[in-house]
């Protein structure tokens, strides 16, 4: 007759069906946490790019308003301080100005507003905008000597 000293279990070592399934639902949101990282980072790494692109247009724009000669067309004032918000009724850059013509190509809509004698008399108050789809992404006052 045998007899067994130490009685253990039958079954093969290893893993249980539901130890299996809650090691894959572990897995499972990490791998969708990791994703939704890597979406999030590229849409911020988008917006990054768009808003350091918007801000080399506006410094180019405005510099290239800088060079202009004091009675060119572009810089004539377009009406009173009111306006100086209303980047519609402003000037734009296009191809037929030399401002379009330095920016191209581009991306943005780059439009202007000229305000003579303001803050002071003398001076000329310029509000350039830079514009992305249709909504404004940047803006810029700089004030010019007459």
């Amino acid at each position: 007759m045998i007899t067994i000293k130490n009685k253990q279990s039958l079954a093969p070592p290893g893993f249980t069906l539901v130890e299996v399934l809650v090691s894959m639902v572990i897995l499972a949101l990490g791998i969708l946490t990791v994703t939704q990282m890597t979406v999030l980072s590229m849409k911020a790494t988008r917006a990054i790019n768009t808003n350091k692109e918007s801000r080399e247009t506006l410094a180019k724009g405005t510099e290239i308003l800088k060079m202009l000669n004091q009675n060119d067309p572009l810089l004539v004032s377009n009406g009173g301080y009111g306006i100086i918000d209303q980047c519609s009724t402003g000037y734009f850059a296009d191809t037929t100005n030399i401002v379009g013509r330095l920016l191209y190509p581009m991306q943005f809509e780059v439009r202007w507003t000229v305000v003579g004698d303001y803050p002071q008399t003398g001076l000329k108050t310029i509000r350039m905008f830079i514009l992305k789809n249709g909504k404004r992404a940047l803006w810029a006052d700089f004030i010019r000597w007459r």
